[in-house]
C-alpha cells in the first residue's frame, strides 16, 4: 500500500480495501473472418462485429437480390450479398466475427484507366460515343431575341450507350419546311426540337446503324430506331423520364441478361433540380422549351463521362473557409479566404454522400480576450432531412480550431487514416488523433494544425464541388455570316466552331473559354478561317436559313450544380433564423427531398470532384455567410444569400463592418454536402466479383482479382487480426481460394472454408437454363483433384443450397460455405468446436443448424455421388426423404491420411495452439528456471484436462523439464515443452 495515499498527522490506524476477487476479463471470442460485398459500411479493412444487430447497423441488412428498380440511383440490389448471409449464419449462435467488405480498389502500379483499373466504362468510347447529353433551353433563345437577350439552358440528363445513338424527334425550332434542313419535323442528334408537351415533354429515339457508325449525323440514312418514347420531367407522370427509360446498367450485360431483355443503353443522371430552377422557372409549357441531344465528351479521355475506370475513393466535403476579418468589403473574394478544414469519409464508396450531409451550426465568436478561439458544432445529418426536422446521426459540440484545446476539432472527430502498402502488404496508420466518428475524419489545414492561423478565424462557408465549365453557344447560317455579326457579341472571341453538314447549312459556335464537354473535336481536322478555329464534325444544330447576319440560335449553357438555399423563408420554419444556409437538398419550392441530389454528388470522371481541371471543369460556387444580406428594408431581419453581396457592400457583415453581425442576426449555421466518393465497382455486373471477371486474373491486370487478394492479405498477420475460420462466400477462383488456404496455413491458427467449381452457377453469372447451371459431380471432383491440394487448413462442400431470407421471405441460392460456417457456429455453441460439424445433430440444415433456413439443394446427390465426393475430400450436402437436408461429411482438404484430415481435429488443434501460445506469452522475459516451467505446467495441464473432460482428448501428456529444455537451450533463452 502506498503511503502517499494517506496524510499522517498523528498516530492512528488506516484501512484501505483492495478487491482482488474480481474475475479476470476473459479473452475476446475468436470467430471467422468473412470477405465479400455488403450493402454499405467500412471497406477493405477488417472490422470486428459482435452481434447481428451490430452487423446491420454497420454493414446493412443482407440483400436477397432481384430487386432492380432504378439501379443507377438506388445501387446494386440485384445481386445477393453472400457475405451478409454468412455473417447472419454465424452470428445466429455465436457473438463475434470479423468482416472485410470488398470495394473496387486497384494496384498502386496499375495503369490509369487500363485493363487493371477499377470502375466501369461503356462498351463504346472515342468515335463511338459512350455518353449522350440532353440539353434544354427556354425558347427565348430563338434568333428573334438577338444575342444580347439569349436565354440560359442546362444539361438535363445523360444516357450511356453501348453503341446506339440518342436523338430527339419532333418539330424543328424555327423550321419552315422549305428544305430538308428546315423541314417541319425531323429526327436527329444535334437538332434543335420544340417541346411537344408540358414539363419539357419530347420524343426520344434510341437508334443504331448509320447514326452510330457514321459520325452521328442528323437522321442519317440507314439508321434503325431501337426504341422510341415520349418523356417529360414531371415526377407524377407515367411519362416521367426515369419511368420510361432503362435505368439499370446491368441490362446491357449479355453474360447474365436474357437476349429478349438486353438493352444497349441506360439513363444515368437526370438533373431535375437544375431543370426546375433554370428551365421551368422560365416556362415549362409545350413549345416553350427547346431541346437537343449531343454526345457528352471532353477533349481529355480521362474526363469522358462514359469512362469511370477509377479506383474507389472516399467522399469529402469541400474545404471550409473562414470569414473576412478585414473591413474593406469591396475587395472581398471568397476564394481568397483561409481554408480551415474539410471532412473526409472513413470509407470508400458512395453510400455516405448519398445518405449523409454535414452542418456547421452554433458558430460563436469568442468573447474572451484571453482565449480568442470561437466555437462551433459539427453535425452529421441525414441527407433527406429538412431544416424543420433535422435528423441527427452524430454531433460534435463546441469544437474549436485551437490545436492545444481538448475541444480541438481534430481531437473531437479524429484525424487518423489508413494507407495500404502494396509492397509491404499491410496498412499504415497516419494522423495524430483517433477517430471518434463512425463516418468521418477531419483533415485540418497545416496552419491551423500548427497553431499559426489567426485565432479569430471561424468556419463561415465552404467550397462547392466541381462542375463542367459553363459555355455559350451560337448557331449561325454560315461561318462567314457569323463574322459579320461579331460586333453584337458581348463575350470573348470564338474558341471553337462545329460546322454542321460539312459546313454548308448551319454552324455552332462556342464562346468563352468554356468546357468542351458537349462539343467533341476528337474527329475534327482544325483549319483556320479568318483567324478562327473551324472543325468539320457533322452536327445540325438549328433550322432556319437567314439571309442576314443575325444568329439563328444563342444560349448560355449553365451546367448542373448543387442548389443553394437563397432565402431564409424558403425552409418553411416558424423562425427563419433557424435556417441552414448552404446546400439545399430539397426540391425546388418544396421541403421534399430532391431525388436527383444523388446525381449531383457523384464523382467526376477521373475523380476530379474537388480540383478544377483547366478548360474542362470549374468550382461550382464558393459559399460564405459573409454574403448573407437583409431581404429588404421591411424585412431586414430575414436573411437571403446572394453571391457578391459583401463585395457590393450590402451584406450584414459589410454594412456593419463587423464579421460578427451575421452571427448576431441569428444566421450562424450552414450545410454542406459530401461528394466525390466512388465504389469503384463495375455497375454493369450484378455480382462485380463473379468468376467470369476473375479469369486469368493478376494483381496488376485485374482490379477485381486484386481487391479480393488484398482483402485476404489484410488478414494475413495474426498480430493484426484474430480469427479461426476464413470464408469468402461465392468465390470459386482457384488461385484466390488457394491463397485463402495458404494464408490460413501460414498463420497456423485458422481454417479456410472455400467454394469450388462445378457446384452451381448463380443466375447473376449466366443466361443458361437452370439445368445447364446446375452441379456436376464428376467435373467438380476432377477439377479439385487437378489442383493438387493437400492441406488440413482448408475444407469445401457440395452443392449449393437454397436459403430463405428471414427478413424478406425471399428464396436465395447460396454457396455451401455459408451454411457450413453456420453449422460450425452451432456446433461450438451447443457442444464444443471439436465435435464434428456434420450429421443430423450438428449438421441438420433442415432443422436450422446452418444458421439460416435451408429449403433445397441445387443437386440431389445419390449414394454413389456422395462416395465420389467424400473420396475426393469434398463434403457432400445430402437430402434425405425423411430426415431432410444434412451436411454429410467433415473432411479437410488434406489428402495424406491422418487425424488432421478431419475438420474437428484441425479446429481442436487450432484452438489448443492458440490458447497455449497465449499462456506462454505471459512468461516471456521470465527467468528460464524450474519455477517458470512449473508456472507454465500449472496453466497448461488444467487447460488440457478441461478439454479431456469435455471429450476433446482421450489423454495427453506435457513434458517440460531438463530433458526438453537442455542447458544449451537455457543458454539461448529457449524454453522447450512437448505436448503429446
Amino acid at each position: 500500500m502506498s503511503v502517499t495515499k494517506f496524510r499522517f498527522v498523528s498516530p492512528g490506524v488506516f484501512v484501505n480495501e483492495i478487491d482482488n476477487s474480481q474475475r479476470p476479463k476473459p479473452s475476446d471470442p475468436i470467430g471467422p473472418v468473412i470477405i465479400g460485398r455488403t450493402e454499405r459500411g467500412p471497406t477493405m479493412r477488417p472490422v470486428r462485429i459482435n452481434s447481428f444487430s451490430d452487423f446491420i447497423e454497420v454493414f446493412g441488412a443482407p440483400i436477397a437480390g432481384q430487386q432492380g428498380d432504378d439501379v443507377w440511383r438506388q445501387g446494386n440490389y440485384v445481386g445477393p450479398t453472400y457475405a451478409a448471409y454468412a455473417a447472419q449464419a454465424w452470428l445466429r449462435n455465436t457473438n463475434a466475427c470479423t468482416v472485410v467488405r470488398l470495394a473496387g480498389v486497384q494496384h498502386s502500379d496499375a495503369t490509369a484507366g487500363g485493363a487493371g483499373a477499377a470502375g466501369w466504362k461503356t462498351g463504346h468510347l472515342g468515335t463511338n460515343y459512350g455518353a449522350w447529353g440532353l440539353f434544354l433551353v427556354p425558347s427565348a433563345s430563338s434568333h428573334s431575341d438577338k444575342l444580347g437577350h439569349r436565354a440560359t439552358g442546362t444539361l438535363a440528363a445523360i444516357w450511356y450507350s453501348d453503341g446506339p445513338g440518342v436523338q430527339l424527334k419532333g418539330t424543328v425550332a424555327g423550321g419552315s419546311g422549305s428544305s430538308d434542313l428546315n423541314s417541319a419535323t425531323l429526327s436527329g442528334s444535334g437538332v434543335l426540337i420544340e417541346s411537344s408537351g408540358d414539363n419539357s415533354q419530347f420524343t426520344c429515339q434510341i437508334v443504331s446503324g448509320a447514326v452510330a457508325d457514321a459520325g452521328h449525323n442528323r437522321h442519317a440514312a440507314g439508321a434503325t430506331t431501337v426504341f422510341e418514347t415520349k418523356f417529360n420531367f414531371d415526377r407524377t407522370s407515367p411519362l416521367y423520364i426515369r419511368n420510361v427509360f432503362n435505368t439499370n446498367p446491368m441490362l446491357t450485360n449479355t453474360r447474365f441478361t436474357d437476349s429478349d431483355a438486353i438493352e444497349q443503353y441506360w439513363l444515368g443522371e437526370t438533373y431535375d433540380r437544375s431543370v426546375a430552377d433554370i428551365i421551368h422557372s422560365v416556362s415549362s409549357s409545350a413549345g416553350k422549351v427547346y431541346g437537343w441531344v449531343m454526345p457528352v465528351k471532353a477533349q481529355a479521355a480521362s474526363l469522358d463521362p462514359s469512362n469511370m475506370k477509377i479506383a474507389a475513393k472516399e467522399a469529402m466535403s469541400g474545404w471550409v473557409i473562414s470569414q473576412d476579418l478585414s473591413t474593406n468589403s469591396s475587395t472581398y473574394q471568397p476564394n481568397t479566404m483561409t481554408k480551415l478544414f474539410r471532412l473526409v469519409t472513413l470509407n470508400y464508396g458512395e453510400w455516405e454522400q448519398q445518405n449523409l450531409k454535414v452542418s456547421i451550426q452554433n458558430i460563436k465568436a469568442s468573447t474572451n480576450d484571453y482565449d480568442k478561439y470561437g466555437t462551433f458544432d459539427v453535425v452529421i445529418r441525414k441527407a433527406n432531412d429538412t431544416d424543420a426536422t433535422v435528423r441527427t446521426v452524430e454531433r460534435f459540440s463546441s469544437c474549436n480550431l485551437n490545436p492545444y484545446s481538448s475541444n480541438y476539432i481534430g481531437r473531437q472527430i479524429g484525424t487518423q487514416y489508413l494507407v495500404w502498402s502494396d509492397t509491404e502488404k499491410r496498412y499504415k496508420t497516419f494522423g495524430d488523433h483517433p477517430n471518434a466518428s463512425k463516418f468521418i475524419r477531419v483533415e485540418v489545414n497545416s496552419q491551423v494544425e500548427k497553431g499559426t492561423a489567426n485565432p479569430l478565424l471561424l468556419p463561415y462557408g465552404f467550397i462547392g464541388p466541381t462542375k463542367w465549365k459553363d459555355l455559350t453557344v451560337v448557331g449561325m447560317d454560315t461561318f462567314k455570316d457569323r463574322n459579320a455579326a461579331a460586333t453584337d457579341l458581348s463575350d470573348s472571341g470564338v474558341n471553337t466552331l462545329i460546322d454542321a453538314v460539312s459546313g454548308s447549312d448551319a454552324s455552332l459556335y462556342s464562346l468563352d473559354s468554356g468546357s468542351l464537354l458537349a462539343l467533341d473535336l476528337a474527329e475534327a481536322a482544325a483549319t483556320q478561317d479568318n483567324g478562327e478555329q473551324k472543325t468539320t464534325d457533322k452536327y445540325l444544330f438549328a433550322g432556319g436559313a437567314g439571309s442576314d447576319a443575325d444568329e439563328q440560335f444563342a444560349c448560355k449553357i449553365k451546367f448542373p450544380q448543387m442548389a443553394l438555399r437563397t432565402d431564409a423563408l424558403d425552409a418553411g420554419l416558424p423562425n427563419p433564423k433557424d435556417v441552414y444556409f448552404g446546400v439545399d437538398s430539397g426540391r425546388s419550392g418544396s421541403t421534399l427531398h430532391e431525388e436527383s441530389y444523388e446525381d449531383y454528388v457523384r464523382p467526376k470522371p477521373g475523380g476530379n470532384s474537388h480540383t478544377a481541371v483547366s478548360n474542362a471543369t470549374e468550382i461550382s460556387f464558393w459559399f460564405s455567410l459573409d454574403d448573407v444580406k437583409p431581404k429588404g428594408a421591411k424585412q431586414e431581419y430575414v436573411g437571403v444569400y446572394s453571391s457578391g453581396s459583401r463585395a457590393a457592400g450590402n451584406s450584414y457583415t459589410a454594412a456593419s463592418a463587423s464579421y460578427k453581425e451575421v452571427l448576431d442576426m441569428g444566421y450562424d449555421s450552414f450545410t454542406m454536402p459530401l461528394f466525390g466518393g466512388y465504389d469503384g465497382l463495375d455497375i454493369t455486373e450484378a455480382e462485380p466479383f463473379n468468376d467470369g471477371v476473375l479469369t486469368d486474373g493478376t494483381e496488376l491486370g485485374n482490379a477485381k482479382y486484386y481487391a479480393i487478394k488484398r482483402a485476404i492479405d489484410t488478414c494475413a498477420d495474426p498480430e493484426e487480426v484474430q480469427f479461426d475460420l476464413m470464408v469468402c462466400p461465392g468465390l470459386r477462383h482457384t488461385g484466390l481460394t488457394s491463397h485463402m488456404i495458404n494464408t490460413c496455413e501460414a498463420r497456423g491458427d485458422a481454417m479456410a472454408i472455400i467454394d469450388i467449381e462445378q457446384a452451381y452457377t448463380p443466375r447473376t453469372e449466366s443466361t443458361n437454363a437452370a439445368s445447364a447451371r446446375g452441379a456436376n459431380v464428376d467435373s467438380a471432383v476432377t477439377k479439385l483433384q487437378n489442383r493438387g491440394l493437400n492441406s488440413s487448413y482448408g475444407t469445401c462442400y457440395f452443392p449449393w443450397v437454397q436459403i430463405r431470407d428471414t427478413m424478406t421471405g425471399q428464396s436465395v441460392w447460396a454457396p455451401p460455405s455459408i451454411v457450413a460456417l453456420g453449422s460450425m457456429s452451432y456446433g461450438q455453441k451447443s457442444q464444443e468446436l471439436w465435435f464434428a460439424p456434420a450429421g443430423f445433430t450438428r449438421g441438420g440444415l433442415t432443422e436450422g443448424r446452418g444458421g439460416l433456413p435451408v429449403t433445397a439443394v441445387s443437386h440431389k446427390l445419390t449414394s454413389k455421388e456422395r462416395d465420389k465426393l467424400y473420396d475426393a475430400n469434398i463434403n457432400p450436402i445430402a437430402q434425405f426423404p425423411n430426415e431432410g437436408i444434412v451436411i454429410f461429411g467433415q473432411k479437410t482438404l488434406q489428402v495424406t491420411p491422418s487425424a488432421l484430415d478431419r475438420i474437428n481435429v484441425r479446429r481442436l488443434m487450432i484452438y489448443v495452439k492458440r490458447e497455449i501460445a497465449r499462456m506462454a506469452a505471459t512468461l516471456l522475459f521470465d527467468q528460464n528456471v524450474t519455477s517458470t516451467w512449473n508456472k507454465f505446467l500449472s496453466q497448461v495441464n488444467p487447460f488440457l484436462g478441461s478439454i479431456k473432460g469435455r471429450l476433446g482428448l482421450m489423454d495427453f501428456k506435457v513434458v517440460l523439464d531438463s530433458t526438453t529444455t537442455t542447458p544449451d537451450l537455457i543458454d539461448r533463452n529457449i524454453m522447450y515443452a512437448k505436448i503429446f
